[in-house]
């Protein structure tokens, strides 16, 4: 389902990021609207209204948040991430019925839902002259969260292709959902939003665990999801033991299932839902042959933006940002490039207390290279000129970048 694409303009005032949008017409009035301005219904945007410029619009509170889309810019997204958000957006259904909000005000495209970027808690934008029904706004997120999927992680392949199954049933309730995020472990167990490097097949040993079981399975299915991950392995790294190949041999001659095709990140993904006699609610089917075609995958060539410190070199370098007063030099490997304080979060982690947690990007557009800023409280600037929010410069070779207090020098 395509993504709404709105008329908005972000503002910058003191310590604080509005997202604003101006009202169908200055005489308009509704009830919805007098709702989200003199309560405080949970999970939704604060919003005001002003005049500016002459018209009427509407402020939504943006400070110390991010959207969605650009968190998962260039990293993919977890399975208890996922579950995260929606328990948010769940939530978010749920209090706006208190207030007798009509579900098609709520907006839930990936580029204007903001979100915490430590917790992912969400922060719903509400229109209240929007309209749209809870499926329309549920698909546009789930189409988001199966194409940014980890396509290496079965288990939330098949989790996110249940859920986009859901939300596209004519009769989905908002129960359904809710029972299928339910499931799903709280996160907390793993660093979040780790690089992709980090936890790559490739980087690691063939006897490496790769991908962390959960808590949510019975002895008997750990056991099974257990062979199935060690199938992935070995058919990446080699070949697989003879006995192993017997067990699963007699496994496949006792089932029999159909295909379904997962489209992720990009491609469609063919995974054999099995079926069992006694196959319980929430079992996961084989995904052993899934992955028989993993080494033929062609190479996105994609490089997820993984910092290097370059030192003392003599060769000619691009794409580098010198600090002024330390002359540490860092490559811009990939773009887009983030830069901010949380280290899981961005490419060039800063420790100093005038950087926000994600202060800015660095992004590359028809040839040229952009800096722009992604609502800091400090402020980005160029040669002494602060960004508005969201503002994007196209960067010239020894322009001095300001992030916040820490300065740096492009080369």
């Amino acid at each position: 389902m395509e993504e709404e694409k709105l008329k908005v303009l972000y503002k910058k005032s003191m310590d604080h990021n509005y997202l604003v949008a101006d009202l169908p017409g200055e005489d308009y009035e509704d009830y919805r609207l007098e709702m989200i301005l003199e309560n405080d219904v949970a999970g939704l945007l604060k919003a005001s209204v002003r005049m500016n410029e002459g018209r009427r619009r509407i402020y939504y509170e943006i400070s110390s948040m991010q959207p969605l889309g650009r968190i998962f810019e260039h990293k993919e997204i977890k399975r208890e991430d996922a579950a995260q958000i929606l328990r948010g957006v769940v939530d978010v259904f749920k209090s706006i019925r208190e207030y007798m909000l009509s579900e098609g005000g709520l907006i839930l495209d990936p580029e204007y839902l903001f979100v915490d970027p430590e917790s992912l808690r969400p922060m719903v934008l509400y229109m209240p002259w929007k309209t749209a029904g809870m499926q329309e706004r549920l698909l546009v997120l789930m189409e988001y969260l199966m194409e940014h999927t980890d396509p290496n992680d079965a288990q939330s392949a098949l989790w996110t292709y249940r859920l986009y199954k859901a939300a596209k049933n004519e009769n989905c309730v908002l129960g359904d959902i809710e029972k299928l995020v339910a499931k799903q472990p709280l996160p907390g167990s793993e660093d979040r939003l780790q690089d992709t490097e980090s936890i790559s097949v490739m980087d690691s040993a063939p006897g490496d665990s790769v991908m962390k079981l959960t808590d949510i399975y019975t002895d008997e299915e750990e056991e099974e999801e257990n062979e199935r991950r060690q199938g992935l392995l070995t058919r990446i790294f080699g070949s697989r033991s003879k006995n192993t190949q017997k067990k699963e041999e007699n496994k496949a001659s006792k089932k029999s299932g159909q295909k379904v095709t997962v489209p992720l990140g990009g491609r469609k993904r063919e995974f054999k839902e099995e079926a069992t006699d006694k196959e319980e609610e929430g079992s996961l089917p084989d995904f052993s042959e899934a992955f028989a075609d993993m080494e033929k995958l062609e190479s996105t060539g994609e490089d997820y933006g993984k910092t290097v410190f370059v030192g003392q070199t003599d060769a000619p370098l691009e794409n580098l940002l010198v600090e002024k007063g330390k002359g540490r030099q860092y490559r811009i490997n990939s773009f887009p490039f983030t830069i901010g304080k949380v280290k899981n979060c961005v490419d060039l982690p800063l420790s100093d207390s005038s950087v926000s947690r994600i202060h800015a990007r660095i992004f590359s557009q028809n040839g040229h290279v952009y800096i722009q800023d992604c609502h800091s409280t400090n402020g980005t600037y160029i040669n002494g000129v602060q960004l508005e929010a969201e503002e994007q410069v196209m960067l010239e070779k020894e322009d001095e970048i300001g992030i916040g207090k820490v300065k740096f020098n492009y080369m």
